[in-house]
This record gives C-alpha cells, sequence and structure tokens, in this order.
C-alpha cells in the first residue's frame, strides 16, 4: 500500500492522466508545500497544449503507480532533474537526461539526490 502522505502531489497532463505515455518529466522547487516538484508531461503535449493550465491536474502517489509506477523509483531525483522517458515498440526501456544529454539510470538519477 502506498501511503500518499509520503510523496505529495504530482502534477501531469489530463493526457498522462488518460494514459497517453509519459515521455517526459521534471522536478522543481514547488512554492506549494503539498507539491513534490515532479511535473510529467506525455508525448502528445505540444506547446499550446501546454500552455493551458486546465490541461493538467494534480494527482497522489496511489494514482501516479497505475500511470507511471517508475516516477516513485526515481521519486527522490534531485529537484532541476530534466528526463525523457524512452521506450522501444511502446515499452518504456528508460531515461535520457537532457542536462547530460546522454541516456542515464535510475542509479544515477538517484546518486545526486
Amino acid at each position: 500500500m502506498i501511503e500518499n502522505d509520503m510523496y505529495g502531489g504530482f502534477i501531469v497532463s489530463r493526457n498522462v492522466y488518460n494514459g497517453i505515455p509519459v515521455r517526459y518529466s521534471f522536478r522543481e522547487k514547488s512554492s506549494i508545500e503539498q507539491l513534490n516538484g515532479w511535473n510529467l508531461l506525455s508525448e502528445k503535449d505540444d506547446d499550446e497544449y501546454i500552455k493551458n493550465p486546465d490541461n493538467f491536474i494534480i494527482i497522489n502517489a496511489e494514482s501516479i503507480n497505475k500511470i507511471a509506477p517508475v516516477i516513485l523509483e526515481i521519486f527522490e531525483a534531485p529537484y532541476g532533474s530534466d528526463l525523457f522517458w524512452l521506450y522501444e515498440e511502446g515499452v518504456f526501456i528508460g531515461f535520457y537526461d537532457l542536462k547530460s544529454e546522454r541516456e542515464i539510470t535510475i542509479d544515477e538519477i538517484l546518486e545526486n539526490s
């Protein structure tokens, strides 16, 4: 069982919430205590979509675990993490770090936390 209070809220695009695969995630320090800083965007979210705040919702850890459980594995990643999600034939296979411009493992993501 996941304790939602341990994680806080995740900001996700409605596309992610509705089942479109996550393509991009980043973590930034939030000014709202209840948010953990994680933001997830889908592969369909373009600039126009992102500009509309109505296209985003806040969900808890239990909900994110059903949609993208790997985010809980990297939950402790440092603020400033900027990750592109890699897929092969529709199956998640790893991350590409946009800061270092290379594929990165979960262990590498977490070692700076």
